[in-house]
């Protein structure tokens, strides 16, 4: 259980493709995500607001173990930031949700 907890938590999917899409706006607010490749292609993701490029980054594979990517405050790893993602075929989908926290500061 975290000890940040949970003000509200937004449910989401982005399409991808050979060109980067945005996968998490920024938010200041985040203690929690959980980035799922809902694909038979992998899908890679970048964090920050330049463009995502395949190869590099974080792996979002297509096998048991390697389909997800978490972040949270509790693990020391959220980043807050713009996540973006591309994929080597068109019309591929990841899964997010994002928690925000009941305690802000």
């Amino acid at each position: 259980m975290s000890r940040w907890g949970f003000g509200s938590a937004v449910h989401g999917t982005a399409n991808m493709g050979t060109v980067t899409a945005q996968v998490l706006a920024a938010n200041a607010n985040r203690v929690y995500a959980l980035i799922t490749n809902d694909s038979d292609t992998a899908v890679y993701l970048r964090f920050g607001t330049a463009a995502a490029v395949a190869n590099e980054g974080v792996r979002l594979g297509t096998g048991a173990g390697e389909r997800s990517h978490e972040m949270s405050r509790d693990k020391g790893n959220v980043w807050t930031g713009a996540v973006q993602g591309i994929s080597s075929a068109a019309s591929k989908k990841v899964i997010a949700v994002e928690g925000e926290s009941l305690n802000p500061t």
